[in-house]
Formats: structure tokens, sequence, C-alpha cells
């Protein structure tokens, strides 16, 4: 990951074999209240453009918020990804107790 400060925004990059494009989109989403974020696909990295919403913005700051919350995604998605077996478990396991699920079918 690397940031530069340009004369329209502040450029961040991620590493395209690291981070997911998802991740950055949700982290982008997250951010929203403080800044803009456009992406852009240049060889093996993501380019970030970041337009803060506040002139006086601390742009170094926004460059640390962006990568701590595309972090932050991307752990989210991994975890989801771990537990989505055993998460799947549990919903079927609850859906069974309901009756839904039943396989008989009502007479007429």
């Amino acid at each position: 990951m690397t940031a530069e400060q340009g004369v329209d925004g502040t450029a961040v990059t991620f590493d395209r074999m690291t981070v997911d494009l998802d991740a950055l989109q949700r982290a982008a989403y997250a951010v929203a209240d403080v800044m803009t974020v456009d992406i852009a696909v240049g060889g093996d990295k993501y380019l970030c453009t970041l337009f803060p919403r506040d002139s006086a913005a601390d742009r170094d700051e926004l460059a640390h918020r962006i990568r701590s919350e595309v972090i932050d995604q991307t752990l989210r998605a991994r975890i989801a990804a771990q537990t989505e077996p055993l998460r799947n478990l549990i919903f079927a396991l609850a859906f069974s107790q309901t009756g839904l699920a039943d396989t008989e079918t009502p007479s007429q």
C-alpha cells in the first residue's frame, strides 16, 4: 500500500493479490461520510483516489482511515467465509424445528 497526494485527491494503492475489490468497495462505502473514493485498476494494483468532503481534512489521516477500513473489510470477509458452514448448520437446525421445512404436503 502506498499513498501519494495529488492536486485533485490523495492516491492510495492496494495490491490486487492481497486485497479483494469487494473489500475496497465496502471500505469506500464505510468512509463515505468523510470522503469519496474512486477505485481504478492499474496492472497488479488497485488505485484508490480519495476526495475529502471537507477541504480542511488531513489527507494523511484519510489515507490511514481507508487502509484501516480495507483491512477490517478483508478480515470480515475472511471470517464470513470460514464460518459459513457453521452458520448454515445453525440455520438448518433452527429452521428444522419450526415446521417450515416439513416435507409433508397438507391434505385437501
